[in-house]
């Protein structure tokens, strides 16, 4: 298999959320409510808008600033990180849909972009050492934390 160089990798996970986003808020839409319903907040009405804007802004910001850092070992890193924690919300979505049996906005392009993307950057950094393993699993916790933290938020 050859690999793909590391900007394409950056471009293509910066894409991928861009996409994604997109199907959540835009098109077809309806996240907000779809994860009220999962996840029901303790309070009735509870909005959860303006927390979905601002860890979406320091996704893409987090995305933009492993661009900036490019293919070094930092650049490696915070890739696999945010890679880690899109991967996890794959997760979510994927139980969230069997949960609800709803379509959740986004569990396309989770399936179809998250994880075949934290696949092939395990293959590429953590197979070719360029990512010690080590480290892989702290990304891989990182991102399962992340949304439980998000998680136990909702709830209150």
């Amino acid at each position: 298999m050859t690999a793909i160089p590391f900007p394409t990798l950056d471009i293509l996970l910066a894409a991928a959320a861009m996409l994604h986003v997109t199907e959540e808020f835009l098109f077809p839409g309806g996240f907000t409510e779809w994860y009220a319903r999962l996840i029901p907040p303790k309070t009735e009405k509870k909005n959860t808008g303006g927390f979905l804007v601002w860890i979406n802004t320091i996704m893409m910001c987090a995305i933009a600033y492993a661009i900036h850092l490019g293919d070094t070992s930092s650049g490696h890193v915070i890739w696999y990180d945010i890679a880690a924690i899109l991967t996890a919300n794959a997760c979510l979505h994927i139980w969230g849909t069997f949960k609800l049996k709803a379509y959740s906005p986004g569990v396309v392009t989770v399936v179809l972009l998250y994880i075949p993307l934290f696949i092939l950057g395990t293959v590429q950094l953590v197979g070719t050492g360029l990512i010690p393993l080590h480290r892989a699993i702290f990304s891989v916790v990182l991102g399962i934390g992340f949304h439980l933290f998000s998680i136990k938020r909702q709830r209150k």
